[in-house]
């Protein structure tokens, strides 16, 4: 979630707005009569999925949006960005990344990204590897770091907050993000520790600290109690006083200070419940 402060005439005031979109790709193949490296695609999804903050489609889901003559489109268009960014128009998606395998003795690889779009190359990349050899994750992952910006490599988690009251300010690590009630999660870098902070005057404050981790949506249902607005007995100045002064009360005294000596209840825990999804 995002905040953006607008001034008018001296005034300031915060407009929540949605948290950005993940951007989608589809990872296609082209093989050349190359029996090797079969999971090759199969990977660079994985990758993909594990290492990035990319909403990726495979070859399976990318057949049941197009259809089963998705491979035979793709071949068709030999590698050309109009005709692969018009098969990935059809499949909803804002990139595609196509995977070319051939085998002159090593097996080639050519990998190019396509702006649904701009309908053009974002970025190219090509390697070889020997036929006996598989691409672990450590090569796949090279391939995709000189294809695609650092910030692409990111992760993000979602944390959703709800509570009973509104117009209680939110913080997460301290750092003001809108009042309640909000309309959308709060988008933040996984995994990673958050502090919570939800509170209002009148009503005493909900504290947590959360874990999120990568692709997931930490849920907070918090109920706001209000505050006591009398002070407790034993807060009152003249039980102290008394108490300093050395009063004594015989049977009943050591009743009192018997109690006295017990810490108040705590009533800065205020019931909630916390969902991951």
């Amino acid at each position: 979630m995002a905040l953006l402060v607008l001034w008018a005439y001296g005034a300031a005031w915060a407009v929540e707005l949605p948290p950005p979109a993940s951007r989608s790709v589809v990872v296609l193949e082209v093989r050349n009569d190359v029996a090797q490296a079969q999971d090759l695609a199969h990977r660079v999804v994985g990758a993909l999925a594990r290492n990035t903050s990319l909403q990726v489609v495979d070859a399976r889901e990318g057949r049941r949006r197009f259809g089963m003559h998705l491979e035979a489109e793709v071949a068709r268009c030999a590698g050309q960005p109009d005709c692969l960014a018009k098969i990935g128009q059809r499949l909803g998606v804002a990139e595609v990344l196509l995977l070319a395998v051939s085998q002159l003795g090593d097996v080639v690889l050519a990998l190019q990204r396509i702006d649904v779009a701009s309908r053009s190359v974002a970025g190219r990349v090509a390697d070889s590897m020997p036929a006996d050899q598989e691409a672990d994750e450590a090569r796949v992952l090279g391939w995709l770091q000189q294809l695609y910006p650092p910030e692409t490599f990111k992760q993000y988690g979602h944390i959703r907050i709800h509570t009973d009251v509104s117009g209680a300010h939110v913080y997460l690590n301290a750092s003001p993000r809108g009042q309640t009630p909000l309309r959308h999660p709060i988008r933040v870098l996984a995994p990673g520790h958050y502090r919570v902070l939800v509170e209002k005057a009148g009503y005493l404050p909900f504290q947590a600290t959360l874990l999120v981790m990568p692709n997931t949506t930490v849920e907070v249902t918090a109920s706001l109690s209000p505050q006591a607005r009398s002070t407790p007995w034993y807060r009152r100045w003249y039980v102290w006083a008394a108490l300093g002064a050395g009063v004594a009360l015989a049977a009943g005294g050591t009743a009192l200070g018997a109690t006295l000596s017990r810490e108040p209840p705590d009533r800065t825990r205020v019931p909630a419940v916390i969902e991951v999804r």
